[in-house]
């Protein structure tokens, strides 16, 4: 049985328009995707591969992150590479720099992992992206999530040993 992507709950993610993208969509979307420029953005890429953890892309993957949003005024907040997907927190400086560097951004990832990927396309689904409605409450759980997924990744925890954010920040205080 497939596990289910965590929901996040409180304050700052009662509206249901704040999410786009992703296995949300089933086919071509009616409603354009919400976007705002005064408030993060949980951004999530999902490759058919794990390609983007490989020692050969690991850094590759990790610069053009950067280089692609530093080119279009992105701020990366927190991010995290976990091999088949990508995790960041991100503030756009305006929304119409989000088409160029969402479409820069994929694409260049896609160039780098392609000959690990195969044939087909590198991206699972489009892009699922959630406004972050706060900065205090709502954007630490994200950044603590995000977090979470990264120390997952890198072999340091695992996800049976945390079954809350509030276990992950127990592990942090007590170390």
């Amino acid at each position: 049985m497939r596990k289910t992507q965590q929901e996040f709950r409180g304050e700052g993610f009662k509206k249901q328009n704040d999410a786009f993208g992703g296995e949300l969509l089933k086919g071509n979307p009616k409603t354009k995707r919400p976007l705002h420029s005064k408030l993060p953005i949980h951004l999530t890429l999902r490759a058919r591969k794990s390609a983007l953890r490989l020692p050969a892309t690991y850094a590759k993957v990790q610069d053009t992150i950067r280089r692609v949003a530093h080119k279009h005024g992105v701020k990366i907040y927190k991010q995290a590479n976990v091999g088949n997907h990508l995790h960041l927190a991100i503030k756009i400086p305006h929304v119409a720099r989000w088409a160029a560097f969402i479409r820069e951004l994929t694409g260049r990832i896609a160039i780098v992992c392609r000959a690990w990927a195969g044939n087909v396309g590198f991206w699972m689904f489009r892009p699922h992206t959630r406004i972050v409605r706060g900065w205090q409450k709502a954007f630490r759980i994200v950044k603590d999530y995000i977090g979470l997924n990264q120390l997952e990744a890198e072999g340091i925890i695992s996800r049976k040993e945390i079954k809350n954010l509030r276990d992950l920040r127990a592990i942090f205080a007590n170390t």
